[in-house]
């Protein structure tokens, strides 16, 4: 799928349904929203018996979508579609690179690990508060999302106003592509390599 997006966004939106590769980029979201129907289904079963037999219900994110009736069912259809998509490749990636860095670095996985146990001893498990809390982490993660970005680019549209982003015109109406790679390696005066300048942009 994400082949076929960077294919599609190439041409223009009119051609769109003329194109193989957009048949097929829309089948693939067409199969990830069947996949996630079935998982939706599969556990609304399951909360309805457990509320059957008298049960308490537990679970995690779709459980709490569910029980919370705060969205209808295309709206969290939608939500686990997205989960599915961005969720397996885009954080396992940037776990995995940070581990690595991590086992080559010693003093900074030290200084990690002194982090952490400071703010959540024990066997605590740590909340959005605790992660606040931990400056160091934050540089890290920043880091290797700097050297491995999760998605190879990003499109934007400007559609009501021109837009001017230091000395460079933006029209509207047109569709412009953003690198990653090339942003976060060539432009030094924006993204630093070091995670001295994570801490001290937390800091600021």
């Amino acid at each position: 799928m994400f082949h076929l997006s960077q294919v599609v966004i190439l041409f223009p939106q009119f051609l769109w349904p003329y194109l193989q590769s957009w048949k097929r980029f829309v089948a693939a979201w067409d199969h990830l929203f069947k996949v996630a129907e079935e998982l939706v289904n599969k556990k609304i079963e399951e909360i309805q018996e457990n509320v059957h037999l008298d049960k308490d219900v537990e679970g995690a994110y779709l459980t709490h979508l569910l029980l919370s009736e705060q969205m209808n069912s295309t709206e969290i259809l939608g939500s686990i579609t997205e989960l599915l998509l961005a969720g397996v490749d885009t954080t396992s990636n940037t776990i995995s690179w940070s581990l690595y860095h991590l086992a080559r670095e010693p003093e900074i996985q030290e200084q990690l690990y002194q982090e952490v146990i400071s703010i959540c001893p024990g066997d605590k498990v740590p909340n959005s508060d605790d992660i606040a809390q931990m400056p160091y982490l934050k540089a890290i993660i920043r880091e290797t999302l700097r050297l491995y970005p999760v998605v190879p680019g990003n499109a934007r549209v400007t559609v009501e106003n021109e837009i001017v982003v230091g000395n460079h015109l933006f029209p509207k109406k047109v569709r412009y592509q953003c690198c990653p790679l090339v942003v976060c390696f060539v432009l030094e005066n924006i993204f630093h390599s070091r995670l001295t300048h994570f801490l001290s942009l937390q800091r600021q």
